[in-house]
């Protein structure tokens, strides 16, 4: 018998894109069609946990920061400037989490993940200038053992600071009472999920643009005890636009080739985790500076929804760009605040090589 996969149906006209409003509760079901294994959506509406409302905690000609759930940004879109790139990394599903509020990503069902995903990524494009882009980076999970781990049980930091400890995710919250971490009814224990994919495949179908993906190559991984398997080394930078005339320059992404003159750079990017005592989890600020410089003129609006430690936020100053930013965790945004004193803008914030 021959199995396929469906999960949405294909989407090419604009005008019959979805609402991004609340999205159907996902308790995927199973059927044997016509030889093709169908997912089946019922209808009825998802539960997402309800929080602190959104507040806007700094406001000037540069920098604007929210504090609250990155899906509330949506709500209050008209009073945001235009936005010409979101650059951003979504807390990954099942692995470390930054606060015990109940919204923040990675801590629900997978299905109900890849819906927020899915809402808010829409969203932004929606949002975002007709020439903009959005990317968002991203690492796969696998399912199973290995999922919801707590962190840092030995770091000296977070020894002294209990308050900054990541706790993993409970397992019963995937829905597993079994030793392994997490299950589900169609992926097996130590499957890829497929998160990225699942998420940019779903995006294609709601009529956006998926122009680009990179791997990014990280050389200095985390540890992994395995034997039948590479080590998980890499994460994904996804690239959307909604116009085919989005704003790029090239030359922000290209290296000199053998006859000396620029060519694009390839598809996979090695770039080193730069590490901060409170947000571990980061992305390289090259990485950032590059997406930013190809996608964005000075003096334009980017937009992190994720703020953590403030890469985004700190290359977009380097470059003279303006930075819309949110985070879920107050503390984040509190710190975020101090990198917009001017007097707080010293050589530590940009210790790193442009490229």
């Amino acid at each position: 018998m021959g199995w396929g996969f469906s999960a949405l149906p294909s989407r090419t006209l604009r005008d019959h894109r979805p609402s991004f409003g609340p999205q159907p509760k996902l308790n995927w079901t199973l059927r044997d069609t016509s030889n093709a294994l169908e997912i089946t959506r019922p209808s009825a509406e998802v539960e997402w946990p309800q929080g602190r409302p959104i507040e806007e905690t700094h406001h000037d000609d540069r920098v604007r920061l929210f504090s609250g759930d990155a899906l509330d940004l949506l709500s209050v879109r008209e009073q945001l400037p235009a936005i010409q790139s979101v650059i951003t990394s979504p807390t990954y599903w099942g692995k470390r989490q930054f606060t015990t509020d109940q919204r923040e990503f990675g801590r629900e069902p997978l299905e109900q993940y890849l819906d927020k995903c899915v809402k808010l990524f829409g969203g932004l494009l929606d949002i975002v200038a007709d020439t903009g882009s959005l990317f968002f980076v991203m690492q796969d999970s696998r399912m199973g053992s290995g999922i919801s781990r707590s962190q840092h049980f030995s770091d000296e930091f977070f020894k002294a600071n209990p308050g900054w400890k990541r706790n993993g995710n409970s397992k019963e919250v995937h829905g597993n009472t079994s030793k392994v971490t997490a299950r589900h009814d169609v992926i097996e224990n130590t499957s890829w999920c497929g998160i990225p994919f699942r998420i940019a495949n779903r995006l294609v179908d709601a009529g956006y643009i998926w122009r680009d993906y990179i791997i990014w190559d990280k050389p200095n991984p985390m540890p992994d005890k395995i034997v039948n398997r590479t080590r998980q080394s890499a994460e994904y930078i996804f690239h959307f636009v909604k116009s085919r005339t989005y704003l790029f320059h090239p030359e922000a992404i290209s290296v000199p080739g053998k006859s000396g003159r620029l060519r694009p750079m390839n598809q996979v990017w090695t770039d080193v985790p730069h590490a901060e005592k409170i947000h571990s989890a980061t992305f390289p600020p090259s990485l950032v500076e590059r997406l930013m410089n190809a996608t964005t003129n000075p003096g334009d609006w980017v937009m992190d929804p994720f703020l953590g430690s403030g890469t985004t936020l700190k290359v977009a100053l380097k470059n003279g760009r303006r930075v819309v930013g949110c985070d879920l965790n107050p503390e984040f945004v509190r710190l975020a605040r101090g990198f917009v004193d001017p007097a707080a803008l010293g050589d530590n914030l940009f210790a790193y090589d442009s490229v």
